[in-house]
């Protein structure tokens, strides 16, 4: 199965997921897929794939579900509770990395050697890379949840305040990132490949993300 159909696969996953624990657990739901998907996002982005000769680093999908996520708080809650959001997405990724590393920290058995190495090799000299995603995800989300809300307020259409806020923001992140993650140690031209695939992706993801907003809308939250 090729890489392309794969991230189809992790697309649809990831929204019909959304839609569940919305479902079932409202805004508490919301928390706890961000948490896990923002967290699983970091640790995915440690890997590249290649698509049609561009490199792009994994869990960029359930990066830009997690904007949908705070979409969808911003359209039944309001800016005020995204930002409880955002500092509780933050702190629960910065913990989750510093648990991690420290089992990093741990002298191995020679029980399961193999994954042992592997596991530790996972976190050699990836600080930059893991923290340029969580820096990318901070600064996008407060820049996103103001924009988005002022294009509620002008036009309280979802699919004008999700269209627009992703155009905008889905720039920014794909620009973010790679500078943060690869400036200075990879070539000019891979690093502007590596944006336009994030680009391109990340507004496919968002466009999609449309349909999970609208359901969410008509679900009552108490």
């Amino acid at each position: 199965m090729s890489n392309l159909n794969l991230l189809y696969i992790e697309l649809a996953i990831c929204l019909i997921t959304l839609i569940i624990v919305y479902k079932h657990s409202k805004i508490v739901g919301l928390y706890a897929y961000s948490i896990a998907l923002f967290s699983i996002s970091n640790i995915m982005s440690l890997k590249t794939i290649t698509i049609q000769n561009f490199d792009l680093n994994l869990g960029i999908i359930p990066f830009v579900t997690v904007f949908i996520a705070s979409n969808i708080i911003i359209q039944k809650k309001g800016p005020e509770e995204v930002k409880k959001f955002i500092l509780f997405l933050i702190a629960s990724s910065i913990i989750i990395y510093l648990f991690l590393y420290s089992k990093k920290l741990l002298i191995s058995s020679n029980i399961n050697l193999f994954t042992n190495i592997s596991y530790d090799n996972i976190f050699n000299g990836s600080e930059r890379i893991y923290f340029a995603n969580i820096v990318t995800m901070l600064y996008a989300l407060i820049f996103n949840y103001k924009l988005y809300y002022y294009l509620k307020r002008i036009k309280n259409k979802i699919w004008i305040s999700n269209l627009f806020s992703s155009i905008i923001i889905n720039f920014i992140t794909a620009i973010l990132f790679p500078i943060l993650a690869y400036a200075l140690i990879e070539e000019p031209i891979d690093i502007i490949k590596l944006i336009i695939i994030r680009y391109l992706i990340s507004l496919i993801v968002s466009i999609i993300g449309t349909i999970p907003i609208y359901i969410a809308n008509r679900i009552e939250v108490k």
